[in-house]
């Protein structure tokens, strides 16, 4: 999901735990070789059996995808900057 443009996709099928086991060093090895190097104690392998486009209903108005993700990186940044810390005056 693009939290900015409000699309994705709806993933369906069948979902395994593995916390141990060759499936798991194979998942570990396969982020490992992607650059991911935080600890993992757990993955969810899933068996995709359908998959869908996800839309939000923001574009029912007919907006574009552009002025979607203006307003809502606009959004995230006001909030972003309401959470930075009060600096001391020099």
């Amino acid at each position: 999901m693009d939290p900015l443009a409000r699309k994705g996709y709806r993933f369906k099928g069948r979902a395994t735990v593995v916390g141990e086991g060759p499936e798991f060093a194979a998942a570990l090895e396969f982020y490992r070789r992607r650059g991911s190097s935080s600890p993992k104690r757990h993955v969810v392998l899933v068996s995709v059996e359908h998959a869908e486009p996800l839309v939000s209903p923001a574009y029912d108005g007919g907006q574009s995808e552009e002025a979607i993700t203006t307003h809502w990186r606009a959004y995230w940044e006001q909030l972003w900057t309401l959470r930075e810390p009060a600096r001391a005056p020099e």
